[in-house]
C-alpha cells in the first residue's frame, strides 16, 4: 500500500522539522516536513537543490513528527486518526510505500528517531495525555521506549516518575539520550542501568544534535520572540550564540557538514492577536549567509507552493 496524494485540507498550523534533514544521492539534501494535508498533516519532501515538494503521505491519519533512518532511505514517524485517542509509531519508504505500524499501545507516542544500525526506534511515549487529535504534534512524552524496526521487542527505558521528552541515539547506538524537565539523561537502550546525567545545556530547548551527535542545536528563551538559536559541543563546551536577534525560532537543523543551519521562524504579521506565520529559514553557522528559503505558503499549501524565481 502506498500513500496517494490528494487536494490540501485542513488549517494552517507549525510544521515539524525534527531531525529532518538528510543528505542522500543522487537527489541531494533534502528536509522532511509535516504540512496542511487530507488528515489534518501530511508529510512531504523538501528538495534543497531545487525547491521542488513532493507528497510522502496523504490519508485520513494526519502524519507527524517525521525523522529519516541512517540509509536516507526511510522515514519513521507518529500518526493517528482525528478523534482517536492514541498515536502510534509508524516506518514507510521515501515514495510512501512498504508502511509499517510498530506501536500499537493505547497511548500517544511521538519523537521517533532511528538508530545508527538501523534496527530500532527510540520514541516518548505519553500514557496518560490521550487527547484524540494531534496530541503528538505538541512537545509530548512521558516516558523513553525503544521498538525493533520490525515492531518486535518494544520497551520501556526510563521509570514512570520522570518525564522525559526528546530522545535521540548516542553515536555507538548502545544509549539513548533525552530530555527532562531537570536536563539531559542517558539511558542504555536495553534498560539494563539507571539513566544517568549528561552536560546539561542550562535553559537549552528543543536542543537537536547533529547526525553524528557531536553537535547540538537549540534555543534559550521562554516565550516566543524572545528566543535566540545556540550551538555547543556534546561534551556542553564551544557554546556560542549564532543569530544576532530575538525571535520565535523553532526545529533548528543541522547540515551534514555542520556548516548550514536551518529553522523555522515564526511571526505575526496581524499582530499578537493575530494568527501566526512560519517561515524556513538558513544561515551559515559563522553567522553569514541568512536567507529566507520559503514562507508560509509551503507548509499550509505545499503542493502549490513555488520557490522564489519559480522553481518549486
Amino acid at each position: 500500500m502506498a500513500f496517494r496524494c490528494a487536494d490540501q485540507a485542513g488549517a494552517p498550523g507549525t510544521a515539524h522539522l525534527t531531525d529532518a534533514l538528510w543528505v542522500a544521492p543522487p537527489p541531494g539534501e533534502m528536509i522532511v516536513f509535516d504540512a496542511v494535508g487530507t488528515g489534518g498533516r501530511d508529510l512531504f519532501l523538501l528538495r534543497l537543490s531545487d525547491l521542488s515538494v513532493t507528497c510522502i503521505a496523504a490519508t485520513r491519519d494526519y502524519e507527524v513528527m517525521p525523522s529519516f533512518a541512517p540509509d536516507g532511505k526511510s522515514l519513521v514517524y507518529a500518526a493517528g486518526v482525528p478523534g482517536d485517542r492514541a498515536d502510534h509509531i509508524f516506518v514507510c519508504l521515501l515514495d510512501g510505500t512498504g508502511i509499517k505500524q510498530l506501536t500499537k499501545a493505547h497511548a500517544n507516542d511521538s519523537w521517533p528517531r532511528v538508530s545508527p544500525d538501523g534496527t530500532l526506534v527510540v520514541f516518548a511515549r505519553d500514557k496518560t495525555y490521550n487527547w484524540g487529535g494531534l496530541a503528538a504534534h505538541w512537545h509530548a512524552g512521558g516516558v523513553i521506549c525503544v521498538v525493533g524496526v520490525d515492531g518486535q521487542n518494544e520497551h520501556q527505558i526510563t521509570p514512570d516518575d520522570t518525564f522525559a521528552f526528546g530522545p535521540w541515539f548516542l553515536p555507538n547506538g548502545k544509549s539513548v539520550g533525552y530530555w527532562t524537565p531537570s536536563g539531559m539523561f542517558s539511558v542504555p537502550v536495553d534498560g539494563s542501568a539507571a539513566p544517568t546525567r549528561l552536560n546539561g545545556f542550562a535553559g537549552a530547548f528543543g536542543a537537536i544534535p547533529c547526525r553524528d551527535g557531536s553537535i547540538f542545536v537549540y534555543t534559550r528563551g521562554k516565550y516566543e520572540n524572545d528566543q535566540e538559536l545556540w550551538i555547543a559541543n556534546f561534551d556542553g563546551t564551544g557554546e556560542r550564540q549564532v543569530t544576532s536577534r530575538k525571535a520565535a525560532y523553532r526545529f533548528p537543523l543541522l547540515s551534514r557538514d555542520n556548516d548550514v543551519l536551518y529553522f523555522q521562524l515564526g511571526e505575526w504579521p496581524d499582530g499578537p492577536t493575530g494568527l501566526p506565520t512560519r517561515s524556513l529559514w538558513r544561515m551559515n553557522l559563522n553567522g553569514t549567509g541568512l536567507e529566507k528559503v520559503a514562507g508560509s505558503d509551503l507548509f499550509d499549501q505545499p503542493l502549490t507552493w513555488k520557490a522564489k524565481g519559480g522553481s518549486g
